[in-house]
C-alpha cells in the first residue's frame, strides 16, 4: 500500500509567522515595520544615510562577529523608512547570520511577504526553507513562486534562477539566467547573476565569454572589469598549470588536479617504517556538536586516551599516544562545543583550526607555498583546509589522522596529504555524495581519486551498504572498505531534573495506557516528525491504548506540537525536549520508531536496543543492518517513502503481541546488542586499521604501480 498522503502546515506558518501588524518574537524585522509606520519619522534620517549606515552595521557585525549587537540599530533603521526593502533585507541578514535560523526563517518570510517582486528576498527564504524545513517544502515554495518554469517575466526568471541555484540545481539556474538575459539584454540583473554563477561554477571562460557579451550589449564599466579580472584569474591559473584554459571544465578540478600531481608525485616515493605501537594520533572533525558521528569520534578519542594511559594493549598494539583533535570549528553554530568539555575532562588537545595563522604563519617556510598561485581556485573549505591545516599537520607530525565524515575528507584530505602524513583513514558515516544530490560536488570525485590511488590511505564504513556503495561510486574492488560498526554503550536510567514529575504528569494523564512508543530524535525533515505523528494517530485509532513519548528538539518542534494538535492527540503525545537522560525516557518505552530519510548507523536503534527496546525503522543507510528482524525490530520497506499503514501495522503487531513473546524480544534486542555493537569490539578493528602494515594504495592502478 501506499503511503497516505500528509497534511502538512501551509506557507503561512512558516517559522510561527501570523499575518496581521504585530508578528511574534520570531520575526523582529516585521515588528519594526509594522512600529514604523504606527509612528512618524519623517525627516528624522534621510534615506540615503540610512542605507550607508546598514550597510556598514552588517560589515561590522562580519568581521568581529557581533551581529546581535548591531541588530537594535538595524531594526531602528527600518522603523525610520518601513517601506525599504534593502534596509529590511539587511536586518534579516544579521539574523540569519547570527545563526538562528527559526528567527530568520520567519524573517525572510515577511520580507517576501512585503516585496514579492524582489529576489533576494526570496532567495532567502528558499535557502532558509530548505536549511529548516527540507527539500520537499523549499521545491514547493519555488514552484508557487515561479508555477511556469517557461516564464518569460525577469522578476520570475531571476527568482526560479535564485531557487534553482538554492536547490542545487545548477545548470537548470544558469539556463534560467541566460534566457533572462536573451529576453532582457539591456538589463544589468541577469547578466551580473550569469556571469556570477558561471565563475561560482568554475567555468572561468563561460564567465569571460558572458561578460565581454554583457559589456558590448548592456555596456557598463562592471562588465568590462569583469572581464578583465577574469582575463587577469585565468592567466595566473595557467602560470601553475598551463593547460588549465584550453576547456571550460571548472576551474576549481584543473586546480585541484594540477596540486594532486604534484603531491602525488612526492608521495609516491615514500614508504612508511614498520610500526610495533600505535604513536601520536589526530582525529579531524567539523564540529563537537550533539550528532551521532560526532559521538562515535568522542567514543573513539576517548577509548583510545583511557587505553594509552592505563598502559593497556589494543589488538595486541601497545598504544603510546597521544590521541588529539583538530576541529573546524567550536563556534559556527550554536551546539558545535557539545562534547568539548567530555574531551577537555579527559585531557585531550582540541585545537580549532579555522581560528590558526594562515601558512603556519610563516608563508615563506610553508609547505603550501609552491601552491598559492593555484589553491585561491579551491573551494573556500578546501582552501581553508590547505591555509591552515597543512603546516599544523606538519608541525605536529602525528603517526595517524582520522578524518571523520565526507564534508570533512573534502576539507582536509587535500591537507593530510600535503603534509605527508603517513597514515590517512577517511572515515565515511553514510551513503556517498553521488546518493545525495544537495551534497554532490565536483571536487569530491577527484580528491577521493587521488586519497585512495595513495600508499597509507584507508576508508572505512559504519554500515555494509555504506562500504558498498563507496565502493561502486569509486571503481574499488568489492569487500576493500572495511566496516566499522558504531561502538555504543549502555545509556544510563537516572533522571535528569523534572523528569520524573514529568513523566508522573504524562501518566496520569494517560493512565489507561498498555503501550508506549518512542522516538529519540533531531525534529527536522530528515526525521519526518510530522509522519511519526501521523503514526501515532493511525495507530491509536487502532489501539486507543497507545501513548507516545518524543525525545529531542529542532526546527519542526513548534509545528509538529501544532501538528499532534490538530491530529487530535496532544494527551496522547509526551514532547519531552531535548534531553541529556535519554535511558530514562528509553526504559519508559515499550518500543522505538525512526522514520529517517537518510542515515549513517543510527546510535538510537542500538541503544534502545541495548535498553531491551523492540525498533522500527525505515532501511536508510546502515540502520537496517542495526536490527535482526522478527526478534528484535522491524525494517520498513522503503526509506524513501515509507507505507504509514505498515508502520502502524508492525506497532500494532508489537502492542499484542503474548507477554512471552514480547519478553523474547527484549532478550533478543539487548543480547544482539552487545554483541554487535560493544564499543570494545569497535575500537579493536579501530586500531587494527591504524595499525595496518599493508600500506598499498586500495584504488588499483595507484601508486603501487
Amino acid at each position: 500500500m501506499a503511503s497516505p498522503e500528509i497534511v502538512l502546515p501551509g506557507p503561512g506558518a512558516v517559522g510561527g509567522h501570523q499575518d496581521g501588524p504585530h508578528h511574534s518574537d520570531l520575526d523582529p524585522v516585521g515588528d519594526a515595520v509594522a512600529l514604523g509606520h504606527e509612528q512618524e519619522h519623517s525627516g528624522l534620517l534621510p534615506l540615503r544615510h540610512a542605507l550607508a549606515e546598514s550597510r556598514d552595521l552588517l560589515t561590522q557585525a562580519r568581521s568581529d562577529g557581533g551581529f546581535r549587537a548591531s541588530l537594535p540599530r538595524a531594526l531602528e533603521l527600518v522603523r525610520l523608512h518601513p517601506d525599504v526593502e534593502a534596509l529590511q533585507t539587511t536586518a534579516a541578514r544579521i539574523v540569519m547570520e547570527d545563526r538562528d535560523n527559526r528567527r530568520a526563517l520567519a524573517c525572510w518570510a515577511g520580507v517576501h511577504q512585503r516585496f514579492p517582486q524582489a529576489p533576494e528576498p526570496f532567495r532567502m527564504l528558499v535557502r532558509m526553507t530548505l536549511r529548516e524545513r527540507g527539500e520537499e517544502a523549499a521545491e514547493a515554495l519555488l514552484a508557487d513562486r515561479v508555477p511556469d518554469p517557461t516564464v518569460e517575466d525577469e522578476a520570475d526568471l531571476l527568482a526560479l534562477g535564485f531557487g534553482l541555484e538554492e536547490l542545487g540545481r545548477l545548470p537548470e539556474a544558469e539556463e534560467a539566467f541566460r534566457r533572462a538575459t536573451e529576453l532582457f539584454p539591456r538589463s544589468s540583473s541577469p547578466w551580473r547573476q550569469l556571469i556570477r554563477l558561471q565563475e561560482a561554477r568554475g567555468g572561468l571562460l563561460s564567465a569571460r565569454r558572458s561578460a565581454a557579451e554583457a559589456a558590448s550589449v548592456c555596456g557598463g564599466e562592471q562588465f568590462v572589469q569583469a572581464h578583465a579580472r577574469l582575463s587577469r584569474e585565468m592567466q595566473s591559473l595557467e602560470s601553475f598549470a598551463p593547460s588549465a584554459a584550453l576547456d571550460d571544465s571548472p576551474f576549481s578540478v584543473k586546480a585541484l588536479n594540477a596540486i594532486l600531481a604534484d603531491v602525488l608525485k612526492d608521495r609516491s616515493g615514500q614508504r612508511p617504517p614498520p610500526r610495533h605501537h600505535l604513536g601520536s594520533t589526530m582525529m579531524v572533525t567539523g564540529s563537537l556538536g550533539s550528532g551521532g558521528a560526532e559521538r562515535q569520534l568522542v567514543t573513539t578519542v576517548l577509548s583510545l586516551n583511557e587505553a594509552m594511559g592505563r598502559g593497556r594493549r589494543v589488538h595486541g598494539c601497545e598504544m603510546v599516544g597521544p590521541v588529539s583533535v583538530a576541529c573546524r570549528s567550536l563556534s559556527a553554530k550554536r551546539d558545535n562545543t557539545f562534547f568539548l568539555g567530555a574531551l577537555t575532562d579527559a585531557g585531550v588537545g582540541v585545537t580549532e583550526y579555522s581560528t590558526l595563522e594562515p601558512f603556519g604563519g610563516r608563508i615563506r617556510h610553508s609547505r603550501v607555498r609552491p601552491f598559492c598561485s593555484a589553491i585561491d581556485f579551491l573551494p573556500p573549505r578546501m582552501k581553508e583546509g590547505a591555509t591552515q591545516l597543512v603546516d599544523f599537520l606538519r608541525y605536529e607530525a602525528p603517526d595517524v589522522v582520522q578524518i571523520w565524515q565526507d564534508g570533512m575528507v573534502f576539507a582536509a584530505g587535500l591537507a593530510a596529504l600535503m603534509a605527508g602524513t603517513p597514515r590517512i583513514v577517511l572515515s565515511v558515516r553514510t551513503l556517498p555524495p553521488t546518493d545525495r544530490a544537495n551534497r554532490w560536488r565536483r571536487e569530491l570525485e577527484p580528491i577521493y581519486l587521488a586519497l585512495l590511488s595513495s600508499r597509507g590511505v584507508v576508508m572505512t564504513a559504519n554500515s555494509n551498504l555504506a562500504a558498498q556503495r563507496y565502493e561502486e561510486w569509486l571503481g574499488l574492488p568489492r569487500g576493500v572498505v572495511p566496516v566499522i560498526h558504531n561502538g555504543v554503550d549502555r545509556l544510563p536510567e537516572a533522571p535528569a531534573a523534572g523528569d520524573e514529575a514529568t513523566w508522573s504528569a504524562f501518566l496520569q494523564r494517560t493512565a489507561d495506557a498498555d503501550f508506549t512508543v518512542g522516538g529519540v530524535m533531531r525534529l527536522d525533515p530528515n526525521k519526518r516528525p510530522l509522519e511519526w505523528l501521523t503514526v501515532a494517530e493511525r495507530l491509536h485509532q487502532r489501539h486507543p491504548r497507545a501513548r507516545f513519548i518524543l525525545v529531542g528538539d529542532g526546527a519542526l518542534r513548534e509545528e509538529a506540537q501544532d501538528f499532534a494538535a490538530r491530529l487530535r492527540i496532544s494527551d496522547r503525545v509526551l514532547f519531552t525536549g531535548r534531553s541529556a537522560s535519554v535511558g530514562f525516557w528509553l526504559a519508559r518505552m515499550d518500543a522505538l520508531m525512526l522514520l529517517s530519510r537518510y542515515e549513517g548507523t543510527p546510535n538510537v536503534l542500538i541503544e534502545a536496543q541495548l535498553a531491551g527496546v523492540p525498533v522500527l525503522t525505515t532501511p536508510a543507510g546502515g540502520a537496517a543492518e542495526t536490527v535482526v528482524v522478527g526478534q528484535t525490530g522491524f525494517v520498513l520497506s522503503s526509506a524513501e517513502r515509507p507505507d504509514i499503514e505498515e508502520a502502524v501495522g508492525r506497532l500494532a503487531e508489537l502492542a499484542t503481541m503474548d507477554p512471552d513473546r514480547k519478553l523474547a524480544f527484549g532478550t533478543s534486542a539487548r543480547a544482539w546488542a552487545e554483541r554487535s555493537f560493544s564499543v570494545e569490539k569497535m575500537l579493536r578493528q579501530t586500531v587494527e586499521v591504524f595499525m595496518s602494515q599493508h600500506d598499498e594504495p586500495m584504488l588499483p592502478g595507484g601508486q603501487s604501480q
